[in-house]
């Protein structure tokens, strides 16, 4: 054929063509199948301790065997790449534990998962760092592995324990537990908890009974000194920071004191976790009594199930059939691994798989570029700058070797509980949660106590009464009692009495700083606003029946007096200051075997009964003056016996302190409710005498005499004892034979400056030439009464609102005589004119320092009485403290020239 001799040529161009296209082929796929690479990562975890298989472990390296079949999937399909596990045992020992990661930088692994534990994780972390692997751990919570610094490709999917405290604080608080009692081991674990869950227990206000470390050791180890130390302090609540191995032995010695019982709580961080599983595994070395002490134990554990995770269930229980369940770290390896396939995948396709397997990366490589957020088996996986886990925290309850969500509580501060659908159950199998402290150990009053209810009934009855008064006289600011008292000082006192009975309130259930610290300053402020008041009041009465010169009596208008009183308030409120500066106020627990109550004390012993001594002393002296200055001026004419009054109160408030100060330096620990009470009912009882004494007996005067204007009742007289002749139970004046200068006659008299008084018939005589004038009370038996000096006597011929009456000042008293008939009245009037004073009121003039004072007729202007008016006439030898009331002559028939030639020599005193 034509062809034949060319057939070989063809032949070879046809085999350069197809070498050609095998060389394309090559160069095209060849770099896609270099690509993928093979990535070693070690497992190191405890899978023995003391020879004994751990059940949680178990579940660990099965949950990373499923994960890795999915990550092997994902990163086939992205780049080709596989990964292979290589597990190894730490026997929860430090030495082999460190061991492994030099072994895995040997055999070229890239990364590390594990250890269980903080302990043994932190060393591991810094063994690796040298090496530059990266480590993940799914229950390795320690704060110290957050410092990025030393702890470069560390990484965790579980939240530190900073996160950890914070959510068993806010958890207890919102359970309504307001005192817990921690028991933390002494290692890193547990002191990072506490510290964290301390700093978060100030926040929620919640207090730490006693705060107990223990050694991790075996089992023969003697806690008792840390389980007494909870038992007697009070509350019922035990925060336990340690591990499963630590919490079994612990909880035999406690339930051997009771303290594993339906009344109490405990509640263990992630260390424990793992108890449900360690005590129910199989051939494991513990009784039943061990297993039944887990039940109704609460443990604090972030979130490990998210929307991935049912189908990494299923394809769990195709690969390990018959399994009931996953420890609860399970699934947050499982995205340990997820995480790091994830990263180191990435690298891979940036700087080469080469230098992932040599570890070779850029000095600008941080575990933040490394780890990114995941949809993983254990919900959405996210890290904060420190590559800590972000996630919402679960309370797990454990009941018969099953652990069950029962709360959740969301990450963001303001998250309230939610319940989930399995009830929480509490040893016992009660759902009802128990109180931190039984009523029978409480040695306080709380808000929802029958004895809280009705403190806070009588001490708002108390309150409201006072208002009601106070507001009463503000209305009857005109009536001349109120204006007699001076209305600023009614309301000063007012003041202070509700200032007095409002810090009650703070008194009852739990205190905090702020309650301390308020109930204080409003007590010894309120007792302030009292005590000044009454001591201007005294003051003002003393130095008008004590000064010599009328002149200097200017110096008492209210403006001044009140001065005083913002000069005493100063002095205390320095104190006061001083005193929450230097050393504030602050709840202590008090606590006992039996009961618990609490008190406010500073920190600073020393400074506490310093600053607490001033105080008493400087309102025992305000006190001592003004009960000196009551009792100077007890004889002393005021209206409604203000002076005597003001004396009463005075006694009753020092005998009040002297049994409430005892229990400021005392221990009352073994007695507190009933030192509480006693407390409670004599400053009630004080605040309530003083009101009475000082201001609700003066709103009186005005409520009664508009009752009896309201009856139309005017000055009708109403009578007892009469055994008069006449139908009204009056007599005309009458001489008495064989003595012209002798007048007698039987009258209704009642006491005018005493409140609640009625008129009584009284046998009023005159006894001129011996001087004196008796009042005789007239009764069924026999006549008894009293002889006053003519010459101490003072009277006014027309007192305000009393027609047909004549006033009689003696001693102390103001008596009200009616008469039947005017006629008799001037006889009177006339008899009394050539003996006795006479003087005549409109308005107040007790303490006040605005009333008026007219002496036959002369208008003078100030807050004297006429008795202070003869004092000063008579100086030195008429003084009314601590003398008789009648100490100079009598003024006899010329005494109203005398006063009106001594009024013209008197300075003015002020408006």
């Amino acid at each position: 054929m034509r062809f034949s001799g060319s057939s070989p040529r063809y032949a070879a161009a046809a085999g350069m063509a197809g070498l050609a296209l095998l060389l394309v082929l090559a160069a095209v796929t060849l770099p896609v199948l270099a690509a993928g690479g093979t990535f070693k990562i070690v497992v190191s975890l405890p899978e023995t301790e003391n020879k004994v298989t751990s059940g949680t472990v178990v579940s660990i390296q099965e949950s990373l065997k499923v994960a890795l079949d999915q990550v092997n999937a994902w990163a086939g399909a992205n780049g080709n790449h596989t990964f292979q596990l290589d597990f190894k045992d730490t026997a929860k020992s430090l030495a082999p534990a460190v061991k492994s990661v030099f072994d895995a930088a040997k055999d070229g692994a890239v990364g590390l998962i594990g250890e269980k534990g903080s302990t043994i994780t932190i060393p591991m972390a810094l063994a690796a760092n040298q090496f530059q692997m990266w480590q993940c751990s799914g229950s390795a919570t320690s704060p110290t592995l957050s410092n990025k610094a030393e702890y470069r490709y560390f990484y965790r999917t579980i939240p530190p324990d900073s996160v950890q405290g914070a959510f068993i604080a806010r958890f207890v608080r919102l359970m309504g537990w307001h005192s817990v009692a921690i028991l933390f081991t002494g290692d890193s674990y547990g002191q990072g908890i506490m510290t964290t869950f301390s700093n978060e227990a100030v926040n929620q206000e919640i207090t730490i009974t006693t705060s107990q470390s223990f050694t991790a050791s075996d089992v023969q180890a003697d806690y008792t000194h840390e389980l007494d130390a909870i038992q007697s302090s009070g509350t019922r609540i035990v925060v336990f920071l340690g591990t499963t191995s630590d919490f079994i032995p612990i909880a035999r010695q406690a339930r051997a004191r009771g303290m594993i019982a339906a009344d109490w709580v405990w509640i263990g961080s992630d260390g424990v976790n793992d108890l449900a599983d360690t005590l129910y595994a199989q051939g494991n070395k513990y009784s039943d009594t061990d297993r039944e002490n887990s039940n109704g134990v609460l443990v604090a554990f972030p979130t490990t199930q998210g929307p991935q995770f049912q189908a990494f269930w299923s394809a769990y229980q195709a690969k390990y059939p018959g399994r009931q369940g996953l420890a609860a770290t399970a699934t947050l390896f499982a995205d340990c691994l997820q995480t790091m396939a994830r990263g180191i995948v990435k690298l891979a396709g940036s700087i080469g798989v080469d230098k992932v397997n040599q570890r070779a990366y850029p000095s600008s490589m941080t575990v933040k570029d490394f780890v990114g957020k995941l949809d993983g088996v254990s919900g959405a996986v996210s890290f904060d700058e420190n590559a800590d886990r972000i996630a919402d925290y679960t309370l797990r309850n454990l009941w018969n070797g099953q652990s069950n969500v029962v709360y959740t509580l969301a990450a963001t501060a303001s998250a309230s509980l939610t319940a989930s659908s399995t009830p929480v159950k509490f040893f016992g199998g009660s759902s009802s949660i128990p109180p931190d402290r039984p009523s029978s150990m409480l040695a306080y009053v709380t808000y929802k106590s029958i004895g809280g209810i009705i403190i806070m009934g009588i001490d708002a009855l108390l309150i409201l009464t006072v208002i009601a008064a106070t507001i009463y006289l503000y209305t009857q600011r005109e009536h001349a009692s109120v204006k007699s008292m001076a209305l600023f000082f009614l309301l000063q006192i007012s003041l202070g009495i509700v200032m007095v009975l409002s810090s009650i309130f703070l008194w009852i259930d739990i205190p905090s700083t702020l309650t301390c610290n308020l109930q204080a300053w409003m007590f010894v402020i309120g007792l302030q606003l009292v005590l000044s008041a009454v001591a201007a009041k005294a003051y003002r009465i003393f130095k008008v029946f004590d000064n010599r010169q009328l002149a200097k009596l200017h110096k008492l208008s209210d403006t001044r007096l009140f001065l005083g009183c913002i000069v005493i308030l100063l002095i205390q409120t320095s104190i006061s200051v001083a005193w929450t500066l230097v050393a504030p106020l602050e709840p202590t627990l008090m606590a006992t075997a039996t009961s618990v109550s609490y008190k406010c004390a500073s920190r600073n012993a020393t400074l506490d009964t310093l600053f607490q001594t001033i105080t008493l002393v400087y309102n025992a002296l305000l006190l001592g003056l003004v009960t000196v200055l009551a009792f100077h001026t007890r004889k002393a004419y005021s209206l409604f016996r203000e002076s005597k009054f003001i004396a009463y109160t005075a006694q009753n408030i020092f005998l009040c302190g002297v049994v409430v100060t005892p229990f400021l330096y005392l221990a009352t620990e073994s007695f507190a409710l009933a030192a509480w009470f006693i407390k409670t009912f004599v400053v009630m009882y004080a605040a309530g005498f003083s009101f009475a004494a000082l201001v609700g007996r003066i709103a009186l005067v005005p409520y009664m005499e508009s009752k009896k204007a309201a009856k139309g009742s005017g000055v009708k007289m109403s009578y007892s004892g009469d055994n008069g002749s006449s139908n009204d139970g009056t007599s005309s004046a009458e001489h008495m034979p064989g003595k012209m200068s002798t007048m007698s006659g039987k009258y209704p008299v009642k006491v005018a400056n005493k409140l609640f008084e009625t008129w009584h018939t009284n046998r009023i005589t005159l006894f001129a030439l011996e001087g004196f004038l008796g009042i005789t009370r007239l009764t069924n038996n026999t006549e008894q009464g009293t002889l006053f000096k003519l010459r101490s006597l003072q009277f006014d011929p027309d007192p305000p609102s009393y027609p047909l009456c004549l006033e009689l000042r003696a001693d102390s008293k103001s008596f009200i005589i009616q008469f039947a008939k005017n006629d008799d009245k001037q006889k009177w009037v006339k008899a009394l004119s050539v003996h006795c004073l006479v003087f005549s009121k409109s308005g107040g003039g007790s303490s006040r320092g605005n009333g008026t004072t007219n002496v036959t007729g002369g208008p003078m202007s100030g807050p004297l009485s006429t008795m202070r008016m003869q004092q000063s006439m008579n100086a030195p030898t008429t003084s009314m403290v601590g003398r008789s009331m009648g100490g100079g002559p009598a003024m006899g028939r010329d005494g109203n020239a005398a006063w009106a030639a001594a009024i013209k020599d008197m300075a003015p005193a002020p408006k």
